[in-house]
C-alpha cells in the first residue's frame, strides 16, 4: 500500500507541478527514458494534428514549456487504479479531466492516462505515459 500511495503523491505532484509550470519539480517526476503518446491533444490550429508523441524526459519537458507558455493549464486526475508489478515497476490507470485556456482556443478534454512507472534509488518516477482522450471539446477563439 505504500507504494500505491507513493505513486499516487508523484501523479499529484506531476499535474501541479505542469499546471503551475515549475519545470525543475515537473521533470523529476519523470524518469530520463520517459515516453509520452497522446491522443486528442491541445492544437495550436483547427488543422494540426491531435495525436503526438514524445521520447526523453528533456524532450518532453521543453516539448511541455513550448506548448503551454501561453496557456493557463488545469489537470484534474481521478480514479487511480494502480498495479504493482514488481519491487520497481507498476502500472496505473487514471481519469483525467483537463481544461486549457489559450489565446487561440478554449480546450476541454475527458479521457485516461495510462502510465508506467519504475523505482529508481528508492523513488517512483513516471517512465511511460499514454494520454487516450475520449471526448474533446475545442472553442476557437
Amino acid at each position: 500500500m505504500n507504494d500505491i500511495l507513493e505513486i499516487q503523491m508523484l501523479k499529484a505532484r506531476y499535474a501541479r507541478f505542469g499546471d503551475t509550470k515549475d519545470w525543475a519539480e515537473f521533470r523529476k517526476c519523470l524518469s530520463d527514458d520517459f515516453h509520452c503518446r497522446v491522443e486528442g491533444a491541445p492544437r495550436a490550429s483547427a488543422d494540426a494534428p491531435a495525436d503526438y508523441a514524445v521520447s526523453g524526459a528533456d524532450a518532453f519537458v521543453a516539448n511541455a514549456q513550448k506548448m503551454i507558455s501561453a496557456i493557463e493549464a488545469i489537470h484534474q486526475l481521478s480514479l487511480p487504479e494502480i498495479t504493482i508489478t514488481s519491487d520497481t515497476t507498476a502500472t496505473g490507470i487514471w481519469a483525467l479531466h483537463d481544461y486549457l485556456l489559450a489565446p487561440h482556443c478554449i480546450f476541454r478534454g475527458w479521457g485516461y492516462y495510462h502510465d508506467e512507472y519504475v523505482k529508481i534509488a528508492g523513488q517512483w518516477k513516471i517512465r511511460k505515459s499514454v494520454v487516450t482522450r475520449i471526448r474533446v471539446e475545442e472553442t476557437w477563439l
